[in-house]
């Protein structure tokens, strides 16, 4: 039977916002804002979306980018994108 969270558990959790600053970018992938940076550059990373004069990074493009890092790369299917990944 699956265990059902206590509240002061979904507290602990981290808050990950649909558009993220430069800074939480970086923190969601685990990677300085240099080394995030610089991963935008190379392409591993995507462009951010200009919102009222900020940047922000769409978290699901960051999710769909770290998916693809080390050889992965997404497939055409229909309606979707099959997402494959080398070992």
């Amino acid at each position: 039977m699956e265990e059902k969270m206590k509240d002061n558990q979904k507290a602990a959790l981290p808050y990950w916002p649909r558009g993220l600053s430069r800074t939480l970018a970086a923190s969601y992938v685990g990677v300085s804002p240099s080394t995030f940076d610089r991963m935008i550059k190379d392409g591993l990373m995507p462009r951010p979306k200009a919102v009222y004069g900020r940047r922000l990074w769409d978290v699901r493009a960051v999710d769909i980018a770290f998916d693809l890092l080390d050889g992965g790369h997404t497939t055409k299917m229909g309606e979707g994108e099959v997402y494959e990944f080398s070992a």
